[in-house]
């Protein structure tokens, strides 16, 4: 929540969602330059790095420093600055959000770009080059903005869906059914965090199921989520803490981003496999084909 002072400290939020779409178009383009022609290497935790990773993030640190020279930084690259002392502003980037789908050609991935008061996000946006797909979230109401997010400029009532109904699905990550029981009809990946959580709050997602994040992976996408009604919890029920992960770590467990009535429900159905679970799904589903091909070479 912003403090009684906030309304003059973010007064000056128009401004910055102005300079935040602008930079996000131009980081697009430099996406777009490497979409299909990428170069990989692997980061010390397994993950992809591209060229546009690095390129993205140096052009976008650059914007903030210029233009926001007291504003702190935490970007998924490594770029991280210190707020001012009497600054409460601290930019979050995750320059490309959904790399792998990115490097496989695939659409889904996009610019995440986030903005936290005093721990608390304030500003999100979330641009898919590929698809010329803008959004991010409305003002704080401290200074006359409203409930709600713009698409491509375009303000859009709440359509955060509050019932699951035969076409919902959950937005989930490539692996999800691999480490989770997920008790649904339907899931679809999407290619990011960023796009799951996005789609969520727009409707075409009906909840999204976010294994592991890091800041930089939520804060855009939540704050677009909270502007129409939807909450991030984790799968125990705790609210998520941004602030707890500025020091740069990981999530503690899962989280469910959905509107609030749906919670209940959501963490019900998905429930984390075990490793003991695992093997006896493995075994399950194997077994009876593995003793077919016994009995064949025995010639039973």
């Amino acid at each position: 929540m912003l403090n009684n002072n906030s309304h003059q400290s973010i007064s000056h939020l128009p401004t910055i969602t102005a300079h935040a779409t602008q930079w996000a178009r131009q980081a697009g383009q430099i996406a777009m330059r490497y979409f299909k022609n990428v170069s990989l290497s692997y980061k010390a935790d397994n993950s992809l790095l591209t060229q546009a990773d690095t390129e993205i993030e140096q052009f976008l640190v650059e914007q903030i420093r210029a233009t926001y020279p007291r504003h702190g930084l935490l970007c998924e690259e490594g770029s991280r600055r210190q707020a001012d002392s009497d600054s409460p502003y601290v930019w979050v980037i995750d320059p490309l959000d959904g790399t792998t789908a990115f490097a496989q050609g695939l659409p889904g991935w996009g610019i995440a770009i986030g903005l936290l008061y005093d721990g608390q996000p304030i500003f999100g946006l979330f641009y898919m080059p590929l698809l010329n797909d803008l959004t991010y979230s409305s003002l704080p109401l401290q200074i006359g903005g409203g409930t709600g997010i713009y698409c491509n400029e375009e303000f859009l009532q709440p359509t955060l869906l509050s019932r699951w109904h035969r076409k919902s699905f959950l937005a989930v990550t490539a692996g999800a059914h691999h480490d989770f029981n997920i008790n649904l009809s339907l899931t679809r990946a999407l290619g990011s965090v960023g796009s799951s959580l996005v789609y969520t709050a727009r409707g075409a997602a009906t909840a999204a199921l976010i294994p592991k994040a890091y800041l930089w992976d939520l804060v855009a996408g939540g704050i677009i989520l909270n502007r129409v009604g939807g909450e991030l919890r984790y799968l125990s029920g705790k609210p998520v803490n941004y602030q707890a992960m500025l020091n740069g770590s990981i999530t503690p467990e899962p989280i469910i981003a959905s509107h609030p009535d749906l919670f209940a429900e959501l963490q019900k159905a998905i429930q984390p496999r075990t490793k003991e679970k695992i093997i006896d799904s493995f075994i399950t589903d194997h077994l009876p084909w593995a003793m077919g091909q016994w009995s064949m070479i025995n010639g039973h």
